[in-house]
């Protein structure tokens, strides 16, 4: 029994969407001119090995799942990209605005004033506020269709 693969599905059009002829050159470039800047970080610029290991490996996983992204899309993975991208520009945009607000007004100290508890208060406002982020991320992505824009798909 044959498998079905999102590559070969049509897309809107009824055709099946192809790659450019950059594709397949552009990961490959990705990839070594990753690994060369961790060569020429480590002999040039006399870095610690252990941390540009550390370091490749999250460029690694981040190169991994872009390439997911673009190769295999699903409703699913495009809802996880639009929380976080809630989650990460828009939760911490709106981080930076508590902050100002509190040195502005000296909310801080108020809440600080709630002797055991203020830390933890603050904490939870931030959390909250991320949240917000999240949430705001996810209905863009409803109202995208979950779609990642400039996706072949």
């Amino acid at each position: 029994m044959r498998e079905k693969n999102d590559e070969n599905l049509p897309n809107e059009n009824g055709q099946k969407p192809s790659k450019p002829k950059w594709w397949k050159p552009f990961w490959i470039l990705t990839a070594i001119s990753m690994v060369s800047s961790g060569v020429f970080t480590y002999l040039f610029l006399q870095r610690e090995f252990i941390r540009i290991i550390i370091i490749e490996i999250i460029f690694s996983l981040v190169l991994c799942g872009a390439y997911y992204i673009r190769v295999h899309p699903s409703k699913k993975v495009n809802k996880a990209f639009y929380i976080i991208f809630g989650i990460t520009p828009i939760g911490v945009g709106l981080s930076i605005l508590y902050a100002l607000f509190c040195g502005i007004t000296n909310f801080a100290k108020f809440i600080m004033s709630f002797e055991p508890f203020g830390p933890w208060l603050h904490m939870g406002i931030i959390v909250g506020l991320f949240t917000i982020g999240g949430f705001i991320g996810n209905r863009i992505g409803k109202n995208r269709d979950y779609r990642i824009p400039l996706s072949p798909y």
